[in-house]
């Protein structure tokens, strides 16, 4: 989150992490959607195009298919489209897989638990 981040999204924010989930902002999101990745390392997500890199971020951020819909103002079929395009241009199957490779290349950090 950002200062200027929305006040429901401090809410929002809350709950998920309360429930042991990431949270990121729309504008943090977009941020790193139009980021150019320059270094070799994230070679994978050059091959998205914006609108994909914003997919692929809200999927890594847990969002739910009906979620991302509803915020993009696109259909499911739309929005799995998508997905199954990105799966195809990054070699991978499924949701986990993407969240694996997007830690792997440093787009997000890794949730780390501590055992008491």
């Amino acid at each position: 989150m950002t200062k200027r981040g929305a006040p429901e999204d401090v809410i929002v924010a809350i709950k998920r992490a309360y429930a042991g989930k990431r949270f990121v902002s729309a504008d943090i999101a977009e941020r790193l959607a139009f980021q150019s990745f320059d270094d070799e390392a994230n070679a994978p997500f050059d091959q998205l195009s914006s609108r994909e890199m914003q997919i692929a971020l809200m999927v890594i951020n847990c969002q739910r298919v009906q979620d991302i819909s509803a915020h993009l103002h696109l259909s499911p079929k739309t929005i799995n489209a998508y997905r199954y395009r990105i799966f195809e241009k990054l070699g991978i199957s499924s949701d986990v897989e993407l969240a694996m490779l997007a830690v792997k290349h440093g787009m997000v950090n890794p949730v780390l638990s501590s055992a008491s």
